[in-house]
């Protein structure tokens, strides 16, 4: 890891040299920068994003400390309490062991799941063939050339209207496997301010990945 100064605060990044043309920053859930450049000369390029990136890590601690409230389940913050038996309470989970919580939240994502596909894929067009739920580390969800959707088991901490749209757009992919303006009308019809909601996940992608819970979940 290297460190630079971004707005008078210093920042780790990762280096990594490939053969690309432009120079790309990714900002992590845990706060670092991931460089990905034909060059080891980034800090001027780094610099000259400051403004972004600042912006961006800014985001980050925003979802590190809504990370620590609580295991976020559809947008709602529980407190978490080791059991006998592992069950959702208003307020409260109950948790016997990591499997059984797993399989818990796969059972509820799949009720929601299923009733978002209900509503959605009739303005869409087409259902999917199979939907899989399981444990990803690097999207929400995807969409194959044989119509069968993969999600992660962390759409379960999502707010229901976050979920709908990640199914939605999903769904779209069914008709159009990449992000053309058609893909994007037809997921507007049902989430006209889809922009809005893509920056709202970026804040739950924080969430997930600094929570202790789900950190467990994902393998960590």
């Amino acid at each position: 890891m290297y460190e630079v100064e971004i707005n008078g605060k210093k920042t780790k990044y990762e280096l990594i040299l490939r053969p690309v043309r432009y120079i790309r920053i990714y900002v992590q859930p845990e706060g670092y920068l991931r460089i990905v450049s034909p060059t080891r000369n980034v800090r001027p390029i780094l610099k000259s994003k400051e403004r972004w990136i600042s912006k961006n890590l800014e985001k980050v601690e925003k979802g590190k400390i809504l990370a620590s409230r609580g295991f976020p389940i559809f947008g709602k913050f529980y407190e978490v309490w080791s059991c006998q038996r592992t069950k959702i309470f208003t307020d409260v989970i109950c948790v016997s062991n990591l499997e059984s919580l797993k399989r818990t939240i796969k059972k509820e994502l799949k009720k929601k799941v299923e009733e978002i596909i209900e509503k959605r894929a009739e303005h869409i067009g087409r259902r999917p063939n199979k939907v899989f739920i399981r444990v990803q580390r690097n999207k929400w969800g995807s969409c194959s050339s044989k119509g069968n959707l993969s999600l992660n088991i962390t759409l379960a901490a999502l707010p229901e209207e976050l979920l709908d749209y990640v199914i939605t757009h999903e769904l779209a992919h069914l008709l159009e496997l990449n992000h053309s303006k058609r893909f994007w009308k037809l997921v507007a019809k049902a989430h006209p301010d889809y922009k809005k909601k893509r920056e709202e996940l970026k804040l739950w992608w924080v969430i997930v990945n600094n929570n202790e819970l789900w950190k467990k979940i994902l393998g960590e």
